[in-house]
């Protein structure tokens, strides 16, 4: 069966077509992002994130564009998004650990806990827009552009919303004391 039919019979919910799909192109693009990613299981786990997205956006799939090219792109896409992902978490991690000291004596572990304590606090007092730009933007590690399409709002407008996050969170936490 060609593609375009296989594609046309995945939008119409045929079961057997994504298989076949999955069994055409699924280890090819294993080996694609394990080029990435370098690391066989994280390959396979992204590449099952594309047949699963493929399959729940079957819907939208249009059997004259190429199911090849869309596969490899989406594959490659998803790898890149890990790398990043663990590229920040991997800068959180030494972040993390040069700047906390494990608190020796119950005075270091109370301050830490009000510090901790405090800067859930101002991230709570923030406007609840702000607030959700910061979270994902920080928590989620998501960058600029993904938070802007996700909140479906311009790159701009989450970069003012982080600006004025940083500011109130410095003068909650800094003009305080």
């Amino acid at each position: 069966m060609h593609d375009t039919e296989r594609i046309r019979r995945i939008r119409d919910g045929n079961e057997r077509a994504f298989e076949q799909l999955f069994r055409h192109y699924g280890q090819a693009l294993v080996h694609f992002a394990h080029n990435y990613v370098r690391d066989l299981s994280i390959a396979e786990n992204l590449v099952q994130d594309v047949f699963v997205a493929v399959w729940e956006n079957r819907a939208t799939l249009d059997p004259d564009c190429s199911i090849k090219s869309y596969l490899y792109t989406a594959t490659k896409n998803r790898a890149l998004k890990h790398l990043r992902h663990e590229e920040v978490t991997r800068k959180n991690r030494e972040n993390i650990d040069l700047y906390s000291v494990a608190p020796s004596t119950p005075d270091d572990l109370l301050s830490h806990d009000e510090t901790a304590a405090a800067i859930g606090r101002a991230i709570e007092a923030l406007p609840e827009k702000c607030r959700l730009v910061f979270k994902m933007n920080r928590f989620d590690h998501l960058t600029y552009a993904e938070v802007a399409e996700v909140l479906e709002i311009s790159v701009k407008t989450v970069e003012t919303q982080m600006g004025r996050a940083l500011h109130a969170l410095r003068h909650a936490l800094f003009e305080e004391e």
